[in-house]
């Protein structure tokens, strides 16, 4: 857990370190659970978590045969049956001729408090736009990197967030419950997000990857660097940034929880 955090306030980093594409979408202990959760969301509610445009079919195309050469899976499947076969949320995005990526479809059964089927065929300036600061600091760095990318590798980060129900899914649709004052601090939980971006030769087209984590967050106050982490991410994070991961009316008690 604490590997998801950075020295000093925090700040939104592209954090980028090499992997092997691979090893993050093959098959590993406890992706069971992972792979029945995702069949139950995309039997129920297709629609919102598995989404292709007819653009994206070529990446489809390749983010399998990518897949059979890593050996995650046998044959090529479908969108959805691809969703059910692997633990991770993928997302299929290719730059227009301006170079900005467009998201053309993918399959996201474990959503952080966004829809997915909203994203589709927006350009990622304007996915982004929600987030604050976001693109002032980091747009055009990731998109000069994106259409840098190289073939065979994966370019690894992670995201986070804390949330007040243990949920894998938390689409909007859902009215989940929110962080709030009174929410316990010992029932939160803590949500890492573990990144992959990976080229696709053969259509230009970028594959991106999410392998969700959770954790209870007494198991975080636990480990004292993740904690000394998330400490100091509470205690510099702007007004703003705050507010848009929901955290400004938990803070006051996720601090003395953890200062505890």
């Amino acid at each position: 857990m604490e590997d998801v955090f950075y020295p000093g306030p925090f700040s939104f980093r592209m954090g980028l370190g090499r992997g092997e594409p691979g090893e993050f979408f093959r098959a590993r202990a406890g992706d069971e659970t992972l792979i029945a959760e995702r069949k139950k969301i995309l039997t129920s509610h297709p629609e919102r978590h598995c989404v292709l445009l007819p653009e994206g079919e070529p990446l489809l195309e390749e983010f399998n045969e990518q897949l059979v050469e890593w050996g995650a899976i046998q044959s090529p499947l479908s969108g959805r049956e691809l969703g059910q076969a692997i633990a991770s949320d993928y997302l299929l995005l290719k730059p227009d001729d301006k170079g900005m990526p467009i998201l053309l479809g993918g399959c996201v059964c474990f959503p952080s408090s966004w829809a997915f089927e909203e994203k589709v065929g927006r350009p990622l300036d304007w996915i982004h736009a929600v987030v604050p600061t976001l693109n002032e600091t980091l747009g055009e760095k990731a998109r000069s990197f994106l259409a840098q990318l190289q073939s065979g590798q994966a370019w690894l980060r992670t995201n986070w967030g804390l949330t007040a129900t243990a949920n894998l899914n938390q689409h909007p649709a859902l009215n989940l419950p929110r962080l709030s004052a009174e929410t316990d601090p010992a029932s939160v939980r803590f949500r890492i997000e573990r990144q992959a971006l990976v080229a696709q030769p053969k259509t230009g087209g970028i594959l991106f990857g999410i392998r969700l984590e959770t954790h209870p967050l007494p198991t975080l106050k636990a480990n004292p660097a993740a904690r000394a982490g998330l400490l100091e991410a509470l205690q510099t994070m702007p007004p703003e940034i705050a507010q848009y991961k929901n955290l400004t009316p938990a803070r006051g008690n996720l601090l003395d929880y953890l200062q505890g």
